[in-house]
């Protein structure tokens, strides 16, 4: 695919039989990881196969199943096992995958390793055809896909759907699970057919016949044509569940006829006023919007985005401006007067909604955000977007375009005043997993391991080294074991070396009026508030459990905690009050503490604590799909992802190799690299930043004695 040379040879594949298919890696480890080291006495030729082989499999695949830039990188990657650098291949490595139109559930990723052996199972199968026997399957679809379901010994295998669908889309739909074809023709076929009940839905190819006869039936009325299942209303038909684009606060109907109506032929800007909205006082006074980079001059000397990003290169060294490149082209050149432009804090917040009055202007007499233009306020004020309304974190981008005018159906009304944000519902929804898992950088089963963890052994401790979400994935854990999101059943504290007994459990401490009081401690009130709620679960998250002298601080209950030690009977006469009804940790209470490795400070954790949790070890995230993924879709520029998977997964092998002084404890986590909310710019300024301000004292803490070291290593992250 990427060159002239014939990678897709009986000797190729073979190698990939010998050394992947027949050697399979049940170890620890990510995918790539153990590919890597299956493949490594490989020739260079077969890598650069199994490179060519996952374009295959991430052709078809949606920006919501996997963003374009973590295709690349994989790719590239594999590929760069050969001692290659991946050629340039525009059409094949950019254009075809950049859009797609399958959203294979998660076990697509997960189970990789299985549809990749397909996939080189299947190639050796179709290299052992003579050619003549080859010739019925690519003449006819239905032989092909016979011959293809042969190979599929569970029949699960989700790339055989896609591969079918690559070769005859004609013939087979971007139905990527038998599950969903199963629902697509019973919802469809029983609308139509009283024979549906006849379908022999356990015959894979048989359902594939009936899916077309569904597509036919649909196809001749007017209000389906082009019609995808995946699309409203035909996804609400067949698939359980409200519509991911419903209609709720005015959404419904005909958006593409709203914006006509509403806006005509101009376009709709959503802006920043600068980072934290610092110029927004200034738009508001001189009714204008402007921009910066004041540096460039005026923008109407610069023709192209090209030129733009030529000088943004030139004069504030970013080597990637495209993003800063399209907002100045976009604000001097394609912004007309008329257009509407919505002023944005931050991503979470919007500000204003003005409407265009002038053309572009450089007014080289302001101090800053030189590059203006001159508006009319229709609202001004404060509104807070829910978190799945967040913008974009671009300065400026064209919401006109298809997939933003939902967006705009909600916020315009917002600003205007005809709806507002729906108040929380007074019972919560379940705390489901795909939401549990948003943003986690973690799959399915690991997740499930540690929720079975905290079911069985009812305390868990999650260890690892700074910045590998500790905090964010507890709370995740928390709500999904509870099943709500209900913050006033979780409670969090933070031990530290002068954490006390009194503080946890019990205590006298001083009265306002003189003297002393018994206060009762937080662990003690949470146990208490549980007790009274048998029915529900409650969650006690300890961060830093480590950092407390835990003898002293658990005293006498450290033997209640146990699983099954949390019935009255085990109830024990506290210190303070020991005549008092005896106390016990209630069944319904989990707890949850939180270990960082790399401090120095703290001594080896006490055994009793040990032989009470489960311990779970939390690694940095930067070689997963889910973090890249992220970071494209927060608009990190692809090419800084990658220097932020590469350069940060480089530095975190040579930490796990010091393991003299270091080792794995040690290593940078990912969520320094996780963008904020106040981060207006994800650019080469804000990487920059992040490793001065944050990994590099790091550094100088872990090599104190050796700071040449340090300085090499931060000139390695910034090269």
């Amino acid at each position: 695919m990427f060159t002239e040379k014939s990678l897709w040879t009986a000797e190729n594949v073979g190698y990939l039989i010998r050394y992947f298919a027949e050697n399979l890696d049940e170890g620890e480890g990510g995918f790539f990881e153990k590919l890597e080291r299956q493949l490594a006495p490989a020739p260079a030729s077969a890598k650069q196969l199994a490179a060519e082989m996952l374009w295959v499999m991430y052709l078809a695949l949606s920006r919501r199943a996997m963003q374009p830039g973590t295709k690349r990188r994989q790719i590239r990657t594999v590929w760069e096992w050969s001692r290659e650098q991946l050629p340039e291949a525009p059409l094949e490595l950019e254009e075809a995958l950049n859009e797609g139109l399958l959203s294979p559930g998660p076990a697509y990723n997960t189970l990789r390793w299985l549809e990749f052996l397909f996939l080189v199972r299947s190639m050796e199968a179709w290299k052992d055809l003579a050619g003549s026997q080859r010739d019925a399957p690519l003449a006819d679809p239905w032989s092909f896909a016979e011959w293809l379901l042969g190979l599929d010994d569970t029949g699960n295998r989700q790339l055989r759907h896609i591969i079918c669908y690559l070769l005859f889309p004609e013939h087979f739909e971007p139905v990527a699970t038998s599950n969903h074809k199963r629902m697509i023709v019973k919802a469809f076929l029983t609308k139509g057919r009283s024979d549906a009940a006849r379908v022999d839905y356990n015959d894979r190819l048989e359902v594939d016949r009936q899916i077309q006869v569904v597509r036919e039936r649909l196809s001749n009325q007017e209000s389906h044509q082009n019609l995808s299942f995946y699309d409203e209303p035909l996804r609400s038909m067949w698939q359980r569940g409200p519509s991911p684009n419903g209609g709720e606060n005015g959404e419904g109907g005909d958006t593409d006829e709203w914006y006509a109506e509403r806006f005509g032929e101009a376009k709709v800007w959503v802006m920043s006023a600068g980072q934290n909205a610092r110029a927004w006082g200034d738009f508001q006074r001189h009714n204008m919007i402007a921009i910066g980079w004041d540096e460039l001059g005026d923008l109407r000397e610069l023709a192209t985005k090209e030129n733009i990003a030529e000088e943004i290169r030139a004069s504030y060294g970013q080597s990637n401006p495209i993003n800063n490149a399209l907002a100045c082209y976009q604000f001097a050149h394609d912004m007309k007067p008329g257009d509407h432009v919505i002023i944005k804090r931050g991503r979470s917040a919007l500000l204003g909604h003005c409407i265009v009055k002038s053309e572009y202007e450089f007014r080289s007499t302001r101090p800053d955000f030189k590059n203006v233009r001159r508006v009319e306020w229709k609202r001004k004020g404060e509104w807070a977007l829910p978190r799945d309304r967040w913008t974009t974190n671009k300065t400026l981008t064209d919401y006109s375009a298809l997939t933003y005018r939902p967006w705009l159906r909600f916020a315009l009304p917002l600003i205007e005043g005809s709806i507002v944000p729906p108040p929380p519902p007074p019972i919560p929804p379940p705390y489901s997993l795909e939401e549990a898992l948003k943003d986690l950088f973690m799959d399915e089963a690991k997740f499930h391991y540690m929720i079975d963890a905290l079911e069985r052994k009812m305390n868990i401790v999650l260890e690892g080294p700074p910045g590998v979400g500790k905090t964010f994935i507890a709370k995740r854990l928390a709500y999904r074991l509870i099943g709500y999101k209900v913050p006033e059943r979780v409670r969090m504290i933070q031990f530290h070396q002068s954490y006390a007994y009194e503080d946890f459990i019990q205590g006298y401490r001083p009265h306002d009026d003189g003297g002393f009081e018994l206060r009762n401690g937080v662990f003690y009130t949470f146990c208490r508030e549980a007790a009274a709620d048998p029915d529900n679960r409650y969650v006690f998250i300890i961060d830093e459990v480590n950092r407390g002298n835990l003898t002293k601080i658990f005293g006498e209950i450290m033997m209640l905690i146990e699983p099954d030690k949390r019935e009255s009977e085990y109830a024990v006469p506290l210190t303070y009050s020991p005549d008092d009804e005896p106390f016990h940790v209630p069944k319904n209470i989990f707890l949850i503490g939180m270990m960082n490795t790399a401090d120095r400070s703290l001594a080896m954790v006490d055994y009793a604590l040990r032989r009470r949790f489960a311990f779970i070890r939390l690694e940095p995230a930067f070689g997963t799909d889910q973090f890249s993924d992220h970071l494209l879709e927060a608009d990190v520029e692809e090419p800084l992802v990658n220097r932020i998977v590469d350069r940060l997964s480089a530095l975190n092998r040579e930490i796990r190799e010091e393991r003299k002084n270091l080792g794995p404890g040690f290593e940078i986590g990912h969520s320094f690299f996780c963008p904020r909310e106040a981060d207006e710019q994800l650019d080469e300024s804000w990487y920059e930043g992040v490793v001065r301000r944050e990994i590099e004292p790091l550094l100088r803490e872990y090599w104190f004695d050796r700071p040449e070291h340090v300085d090499k290593l931060t000139r390695q992250l910034l090269a």
